[in-house]
């Protein structure tokens, strides 16, 4: 398993970004093999090169909640272990605070950077799978929404998409704003998803964007979908899992008990894994 911290510019944010990256490019399995041949025939060690390459790995793009950033996984969770015992690679960026959301006026397009360029950037640079199948979206709260988003907006670059505990997806978003936590304020709301009376059925609407994926005919990315049975967030998610299903969209849904933090988000991460189309090593 090798993690990586990776800086690049990108065209979409018109500045230098960073990853976390995890690639399970040998294994827990080679090093013992290699051990023991080394004990065993020192000689044949000496000419054994290193493990080859493996198929190209699946990869999944996993996206930070609100005040976080690209290494919150790594902290939080054992996403290392787990991705390697899945053979698959793991990319984490920062968002921000933006729900992954084009911002033409400062020019940060969110969305144009975890929905096709980072893809297409990780594709070039990482043995990763070219393969839409192989490429998945996931995240936590404000991630959830940004991957059901750009899930359903760059459809064709995901297979599979990944949401637990999704933030701002209320039919109405206008009917969360509060004082108390400054992202659920009018003046950030209205920066971030603008004219809040339109944001349903826009462009901003997973709903929107999934029943325009089906009514287009387009490649249509599977959905896992988990939330607490105590998250404030459960009801609104539990309606648009519904809503999703209704369009036509292939939704596996995940209650457990828990709230909006780590201690749920490590169960449900790992069930969610756990769905993916990829092999146990």
């Amino acid at each position: 398993m090798a993690r990586l911290s990776v800086d690049y510019h990108s065209p979409a944010l018109m500045r230098t970004t960073t990853l976390d990256v995890i690639l399970p490019i040998d294994s827990h399995d080679d090093a013992l093999a290699l051990d023991a041949l080394r004990r065993s025939d020192p000689d044949t060690w000496e000419r054994t090169p290193y493990p080859a390459m493996r198929e190209p790995f699946p990869v999944l793009i996993l996206l930070h909640g609100i005040t976080g950033n690209h290494r919150d996984f790594i902290s939080e969770t054992r996403i290392r272990s787990w991705a390697e015992r899945r053979g698959i690679a793991v990319i984490m960026p920062s968002g921000y605070n933006a729900f992954y959301l084009d911002q033409p006026a400062t020019h940060n397009y969110f969305g144009r950077f975890v929905g096709q360029e980072l893809v297409e950037f990780a594709r070039r640079v990482f043995p990763i799978s070219s393969r839409r199948e192989d490429t998945f979206i996931g995240g936590i709260s404000m991630g959830g929404y940004g991957a059901l988003r750009n899930g359903f907006k760059y459809a064709e670059n995901f297979g599979g998409i990944i949401a637990l505990s999704s933030a701002m997806v209320a039919g109405r978003i206008d009917d969360v704003i509060s004082d108390d936590l400054f992202f659920l304020n009018r003046p950030f709301l209205e920066s971030t998803f603008g004219d809040l009376e339109h944001v349903a059925d826009s462009d901003k609407d997973p709903a929107r964007l999934a029943a325009d994926v089906v009514y287009c005919d387009r490649p249509r990315p599977r959905v896992f979908m988990a939330w607490g049975t105590s998250d404030p967030l459960a009801n609104p998610n539990r309606e648009l899992a519904g809503r999703l299903q209704d369009t036509g969209i292939d939704v596996t849904q995940l209650e457990l008990p828990g709230g909006h933090d780590w201690e749920f988000w490590n169960t449900a991460l790992v069930r969610a894994l756990d769905w993916l189309p990829v092999s146990m090593g």
